[in-house]
């Protein structure tokens, strides 16, 4: 969450969002303890990335609940006169609520479309859409970071840990 974002939301908000991110994640740690820990000597296995993920997430909202200030009020303008090239910050409950299940049905899309195109076509179309839904406008950021993300994807998970990801057609 932005700085931004941060001033506007309540500090009891923030600590909420910090516990529900740290009961996933223990929840994924204590999943993962089912998982195989290697299946090849000195390899990664089943386990590693959903136990580094879960880690990581726990981390961070530690990190969100430690810059959480509940004794002192938010700063800056008042959440209504925010404008953030119109993201989804901005603007009535109603519309944030609709953003938010645009942005549900757009995930739930992808993940039908993403067998049947492909990693490399269905991933940028994911996060073109994610992002034109939270307020990005700039043509060039568009178009490089699905780009860039969909090429970061491939590259770590398909060449370099020799994970199988959906081709397509």
């Amino acid at each position: 969450m932005g700085n931004s974002a941060a001033r506007g939301a309540t500090p009891l908000r923030l600590l909420a969002e910090a516990a529900l991110l740290a009961v996933v994640a223990s929840g994924v740690l204590l999943d993962s303890r089912s998982y195989p820990g290697s299946l090849a000597e000195g390899a990664p296995g089943p386990a590693f990335f959903p136990r580094l993920l879960a880690t990581l997430l726990i981390a961070c909202a530690v990190w969100l609940a430690i810059r959480t200030k509940p004794w002192s009020p938010p700063s800056g303008p008042p959440p209504d006169a925010r404008r953030s090239r119109g993201n989804v910050f901005s603007g009535s409950g109603a519309g944030r609520r609709a953003h938010l299940w645009l942005a549900v049905a757009w995930i739930a899309a992808f993940l039908l479309v993403w067998p049947r195109l492909g990693t490399v076509v269905s991933v940028p179309l994911l996060v073109v859409g994610l992002m034109w839904l939270t307020g990005e406008r700039s043509r060039a950021v568009l178009v490089s970071v699905p780009l860039a993300f969909a090429g970061f994807i491939y590259l770590v998970f398909m060449v370099a840990l020799g994970v199988p990801l959906p081709a397509g057609f």
